[in-house]
């Protein structure tokens, strides 16, 4: 039998979302607004946590919440006005710029997307275990023994995808560092500390990693906002037993990417606290410190030969996982819906053709995006030279030509 030809036209096609995340609801909001029948599915039993983790904010990111639903950046952001660069461990000023970011959390965008999306073809507790694309149609097996069938799928899973590791075989690789992550409130820090690191994202560049610190929109469970300050550590670990020993937690079990606070072994965060202590200047040691809840997540990034196979599509980390050293990882995945969706509905008679350009051009972003944020990390790793606003290093996705 010959299989169906694939006409991408909305009335025509049901789409599955794999994965229920910033990239997932973005892809899906934009499907259904174009006037796809869609479906999200997500492994999570309830609704997701970035643990109030910052993001920086790119315009890709925010894109479909500011022209589809009427946020403005100031619901979900909060603004700076430079970029400094310190020695960590000494505390001394190496530079600084007069560059304005704005800031936003997981949180922030996560809860408007999935409020505007709503929850009603929302399915929670839907882990991928299988794929089977038979021409026609998608069957995807879930381990709660649902299968859902769509005409079309987008894979959205994140780094650990599922289906990408069935379709292509390609799993992330660990990169050689950790990130320890946290949010410290405002009211835990002094005056001195606040003032310094509330305006500005700021470096702190070690001989064997770097820091990173910045404010963010912290969202509580009732929605409210308050400001708070976020860091991250990058710390190299070698693989083997010194990243097994961080990685366990305190039941003994080996967790393959984080290890979040309430499950942290009492050794590992004193050893993180020791460090922090005894390492750096004591304004980065007070902000760490005063986090309440930090944890530990790899590193780690992947490429694909293909952003398509048959039915199936990978975008964002899903597709291409890179490290996070340019701030774009998240704007990287929504610009992979928004040029899908222009795919789908601008491909007349020519769907292969159209998501043959799609592809093409979308793996060009995020091999050339995956370059430079492995560059950036061969340098802030090892104590290379990071000149204070080098336009090699500016946070943000890389121009990319593609015929």
């Amino acid at each position: 039998m010959t299989a169906a030809p694939m006409t991408g036209r909305p009335g025509d096609t049901r789409i599955a979302v794999v994965g229920g995340s910033i990239a997932g609801l973005t892809a899906a909001g934009l499907l259904r607004d174009a006037g796809y029948e869609v479906d999200v599915y997500e492994r999570s039993p309830g609704p997701l946590s970035g643990l109030g983790t910052g993001i920086v904010v790119q315009p890709e990111l925010v894109r479909f919440l500011l022209e589809r639903t009427g946020t403005t950046l100031d619901d979900i952001s909060v603004p700076s006005s430079s970029v400094k660069y310190v020695n960590a461990a000494s505390g001394a000023m190496i530079g600084q710029t007069d560059v304005g970011w704005r800031f936003t959390s997981y949180n922030a965008l996560y809860h408007r997307l999935l409020g505007h999306f709503g929850r009603e073809r929302y399915h929670f507790s839907c882990n991928l275990e299988r794929v089977v694309d038979d021409g026609d149609q998608v069957e995807l097996f879930f381990s709660s023994g649902e299968v859902a069938r769509a005409d079309l799928v987008v894979l959205a899973d994140g780094g650990a995808s599922a289906g990408r590791r069935q379709l292509t075989g390609v799993t992330p690789e660990y990169a050689g560092y950790v990130t320890w992550r946290g949010v410290a409130e405002l009211d835990a820090l002094s005056s001195r500390t606040l003032d310094f690191f509330d305006d500005a994202f700021s470096y702190g560049l070690l001989e064997d990693g770097h820091l990173i610190a910045y404010p963010i929109p912290v969202v509580d469970a009732e929605g409210r906002v308050r400001r708070g300050l976020n860091y991250q550590w990058y710390r190299n670990v070698a693989a083997g037993p010194e990243l097994d020993a961080l990685m366990t937690d305190r039941n003994g079990v080996r967790r393959p990417t984080s290890v979040h606070h309430h499950d942290l072994h009492p050794d590992v965060l004193a050893g993180f606290e020791e460090s922090a202590r005894h390492r750096l200047d004591d304004m980065f040691a007070e902000l760490l410190l005063a986090a309440r809840e930090p944890f530990v997540t790899v590193i780690a990034d992947a490429e694909v030969p293909r952003m398509r196979i048959g039915r199936c599509l990978l975008i964002g980390d899903a597709a291409i996982t890179p490290r996070p050293h340019a701030a774009a990882g998240g704007a990287k995945a929504c610009a992979d819906a928004w040029a899908l969706v222009d795919a789908l509905t601008g491909a007349g008679d020519d769907l292969d053709g159209a998501l043959s350009r799609w592809e093409t051009h979308q793996l060009a972003v995020g091999r050339a995006y995956l370059r430079k944020v492995r560059r950036m990390a061969e340098v802030l790793q090892h104590g290379g030279p990071f000149p204070p606003g080098d336009p090699a290093y500016r946070f943000g996705l890389p121009a990319v030509t593609t015929v």
